[in-house]
């Protein structure tokens, strides 16, 4: 189960990321948080971006999982390792596969892995590998 104490952490580092902002998703439960960059930031593949430069959303709790693109082989790699799936939709061939879900965090090295995963995202959107 999630922690709450966790995904309020995650989501706080989340946006202490250089020139990350926070709005309501378009693409997530009202709920959600999206994490986008501004235009002069955004210089990623368009397979870096969820809807417009939103590169990540986090869950509200309880699920308090993450929605965010990663670059091949990385995200093979945490799909591999268990920490993340692809999403849904990128079964059904809506979104490219770049799009994982991330479990939400349940203690402080799971927390350190998933901000890891979501500085990746934002790393990737930013055109930087």
């Amino acid at each position: 189960m999630a922690s709450g104490r966790r995904v309020r952490d995650l989501i706080e580092r989340s946006l202490g990321l250089a020139d990350v902002r926070s709005k309501q998703s378009r693409m997530a439960s009202p709920t959600s948080r999206a994490l986008w960059l501004p235009d002069r930031c955004a210089s990623g593949p368009r397979e870096a971006f969820i809807d417009g430069h939103e590169f990540c959303h986090l869950h509200a709790l309880p699920e308090g999982s993450i929605h965010l693109t990663l670059p091949n082989p990385l995200r093979d790699q945490i799909v591999d390792l268990g920490w993340a799936e692809p999403h849904p939709v990128v079964r059904a061939g809506v979104m490219p596969k770049t799009l994982v879900l991330v479990y939400a965090p349940r203690d402080h090295a799971e927390l350190e892995i998933a901000f890891h995963l979501v500085w990746s995202s934002c790393q990737f959107a930013r055109g930087v590998r």
